[in-house]
């Protein structure tokens, strides 16, 4: 018998899945090879075992068609394989997001129904916005729809930081357009603009392509088209997209006609189609439980308020009071310590309410948690609804905002005044 710590002693005080590993690692025994992968790398292993896991080694191995000699699998890498045989021999697998996948395929080939369902159970759990690009690629590669199903949920339903995440730039074309010309995307187009820019930087880089505007625009072929142009932001689109020349110059003339004249004439590339983006995520945040009837003051001063929100939003508009001039305009200036945003004489539109309307952004203002925001309206008539019911904290779908009184403001507070709601989306 061999003594305590020698290389042989792979037996003694040893769990039976211990020795099983040693016997799979060492190839002690074993009666039949496989030849795995692209390099034919040559894996011994054990018939007992496998045909006692898994019923395709059964018909392999014993069966009537029984193979003979070493048995070539082309369509498994050689780790992944090692793995799998693993886990035929111990019943344990450490599973990873960059193995679970292909061990999942290999599972699948052999029909190793427990394995199958451990590998499920892992998608399951660890299925997120940081590595949905991932595993919709695997999908795509081991043709697993209903995991590819599951992906597409997942980046719909965080699709702008999956559109940020640094495994968006690796998606294969098909994988990208499944997601581009998806209308589930709750996104803001210039988000999917920007990260399909990026994908086509990324995508020279992969076939050694200098990354300017006419190779960008090669590798992306139709991609580019998924895009919703039109529903880019004018500023925007004029300021980044043409300055970029990715989108071809009639294209461009196209999309800025469409803008101006709001109607398309025999452009079948252009798409219309709106975003889920577009029609829900807004909401109004009101900070008053009610408003009061009366002047609110005898001038046109500025009314102000602070606030943070607790995580990254968007500010889409204010509420404001009704006018006895009513239709009326309102000044808006949005800070952040410095004046991010300015626009004279935005409309007052009547809402819902009896006494407030809904002003809103010609584009949506990016908010960063924890940030303290300052938004100013100068009214261009006299208020005549006003309110003193103001809360600090009110509830939100992303959280609680906090509101603060402003230096800015004339005589608006926390606890009264103007502005009665925000309107905030995702």
């Amino acid at each position: 018998m061999a003594s305590s710590g020698t290389p042989n002693d792979w037996q003694s005080g040893k769990t039976l899945s211990q020795c099983m590993n040693h016997v799979f690692t060492s190839g002690t025994a074993s009666d039949v090879a496989f030849l795995v992968g692209e390099d034919q790398k040559k894996i011994p292993a054990h018939k007992l075992i496998l045909i006692s896991r898994s019923p395709v080694f059964y018909a392999m191995l014993e069966g009537p068609m029984a193979e003979k000699g070493e048995i070539t699998i082309p369509d498994i890498t050689e780790d992944v394989f090692q793995l799998f045989l693993r886990y035929l021999y111990t019943d344990t697998i450490d599973l990873t997001e960059m193995n679970v996948v292909p061990v999942l395929n290999a599972a699948r080939k052999y029909c190793v129904d427990i394995l199958v369902s451990n590998c499920e159970v892992f998608l399951t759990k660890s299925l997120s916005a940081e590595n949905a690009c991932l595993f919709l690629e695997h999908a795509h590669v081991f043709l697993m729809d209903k995991l590819k199903t599951e992906c597409l949920q997942v980046i719909n339903e965080s699709s702008t930081d999956v559109l940020q995440s640094t495994t968006f730039t690796d998606l294969c074309p098909s994988c990208l357009t499944s997601i581009t010309e998806s209308d589930d995307l709750t996104a803001d187009e210039r988000d999917v603009y920007k990260a399909v820019i990026r994908w086509a930087a990324a995508e020279c880089s992969r076939q050694n392509l200098e990354s300017n505007h006419e190779n960008q625009r090669q590798v992306l072929g139709d991609i580019l088209h998924k895009v919703r142009f039109p529903k880019i932001d004018s500023d925007f689109f004029l300021k980044q997209v043409c300055l970029d020349k990715v989108l071809p110059g009639d294209m461009a003339l196209d999309v800025i006609n469409y803008i101006m004249h709001d109607k398309v004439v025999d452009v079948p590339w252009l798409n219309l189609n709106e975003r889920k983006y577009t029609i829900s995520t807004r909401e109004n945040v009101w900070r008053f439980k009610d408003i009061s009837n009366g002047y609110w003051s005898n001038t046109l001063d500025p009314e102000a308020i602070s606030f943070k929100v607790p995580c990254a939003m968007k500010l889409y508009g204010i509420g404001s009071c009704l006018t006895k001039a009513e239709p009326s305009t309102v000044d808006i200036f949005v800070y952040d310590g410095d004046n991010i945003y300015s626009r004279s004489k935005l409309p007052l539109v009547k809402n819902d309410s009896i006494n407030t309307g809904d002003v809103l952004l010609a584009e949506p203002i990016r908010l960063s948690a924890g940030k303290t925001y300052t938004v100013k309206e100068v009214p261009s008539a006299y208020k005549c609804h006003y309110s003193n019911t103001g809360s600090a904290n009110v509830d939100c779908k992303g959280g609680t905002i906090t509101f603060m009184s402003s230096s800015m403001s004339t005589y608006s507070t926390v606890h009264q005044g103007q502005i009665p709601f925000l309107i905030i989306g995702s």
